[in-house]
């Protein structure tokens, strides 16, 4: 894994592709589970096959990158959330919306042009357009710092997109995420801050393939400020704490349109019940639409409790405005001899829970 990890900082991998890549990984090779430390106990990936799952995934993403360009940042979105919900919530900046400081180096403008931007409460998403003196230049790119700052928050940051489907030619086209998970944007005031550089490269890079003996140098540096107000938020945050057979669950939900993310506390006092088990959970709305997610971690949170995490981008079919949703636990169904049979899996009665939203 360290040497996924070092290859993945070289080559500035953008997080989505990591988390979508991790996804895809951990559905098609469940066997290659494998222990961690005390505080994290079960990890998904090892590093040489995640690096194969992460091509891939860089592949999906340019093809909704690809859409993206002709169909705008609608026709990215909407591949993954209803599309109602991202033309009611589709809009674009005004002038007095963005600024942009000069740090140092030369001034060739803003090096990121934002164009559209979409925003939940629990997610922002916006293309950005490079300058196009830096496009045409054939040797410069615009790269950004992975972290943002959303009203003081650090925020990270997520961008695609650069280059052109088979050809590697940077594009200077970008689709960004921040994850608001830990921003407070109750107010509606969102003001979101992102550092930016201007790098002139010997060789020039083409698919975040790394380049032997490259030599790189900081053209221009760049604070870009974009603040805006949208009250209508549509996070929604529950948490509670819900009796389980053999023990307690302290539930954390939150449930937006670009997101359902989800951590379970379990506390138990029935040693015969084991959150390790846990490998997927059954998702019901309350319209009776059903979908299956892999567990994203299990941690350790102290001695005697397990921290269990889901989450999902992609809402598969699931109602995102659902007044409730059922979370049921499921183990790998194994045969007569003990092995594992694929692609089947047995429910867990004892650590299931239904969450009631507003």
């Amino acid at each position: 894994m360290k040497d996924f990890d070092h290859a993945v900082k070289e080559i500035n991998v953008p997080d989505i592709v990591q988390e979508k890549a991790q996804n895809a990984f951990a559905k098609i090779q469940e066997e290659s589970r494998m222990s961690t430390n005390g505080n994290i106990h079960r990890r998904f990936f090892k590093w040489q096959t995640v690096l194969a799952a992460a091509i891939v995934a860089v592949v999906l993403i340019g093809g909704g990158v690809v859409w993206a360009a002709s169909g705008g940042l609608a026709g990215f979105l909407s591949q993954s959330m209803p599309e109602e919900e991202v033309i009611a919530r589709l809009d674009t900046p005004s002038e007095s919306e963005i600024q942009i400081e000069q740090s140092e180096g030369e001034d060739y403008g803003p090096l990121w042009t934002i164009e559209e931007y979409w925003y939940d409460g629990a997610t922002l998403y916006f293309t950005a357009h490079a300058p196009q003196e830096v496009i045409d230049a054939g040797n410069m790119m615009v790269v950004w710092k992975d972290h943002s700052y959303v009203n003081g928050t650090d925020c990270p940051l997520s961008a695609d997109g650069c280059w052109e489907e088979g050809t590697g030619r940077y594009t200077g086209f970008y689709i960004c995420q921040v994850d608001l998970a830990n921003a407070d944007t109750s107010s509606g005031h969102v003001s979101l801050v992102i550092r930016l550089q201007l790098n002139k490269y010997k060789l020039m890079p083409a698919f975040f393939c790394v380049r032997p003996d490259n030599e790189i140098e900081t053209l221009a540096e760049q604070e870009l400020r974009f603040d805006f107000d949208k009250p209508n938020d549509m996070r929604q945050l529950k948490e509670e704490n819900l009796s389980v057979e053999g023990g307690v669950a302290d539930v954390s939900v939150t449930a937006a349109p670009s997101l359902l993310n989800v951590s379970i506390v379990y506390r138990l006092n029935d040693s015969s019940k084991s959150v390790n088990d846990i490998v997927q959970y059954r998702i019901t709305d309350s319209k009776g639409n059903s979908t299956t997610a892999w567990v994203s971690a299990i941690i350790k949170n102290n001695c005697n409790d397990d921290c269990v995490i889901i989450t999902m981008d992609n809402w598969e079919g699931l109602d995102p405005y659902s007044k409730s949703y059922t979370f049921e636990p499921l183990c790998f169904q194994k045969d007569s001899t003990g092995e594992r049979v694929p692609d089947a899996f047995d429910p867990l009665e004892w650590g299931g829970f239904t969450v009631e939203l507003k």
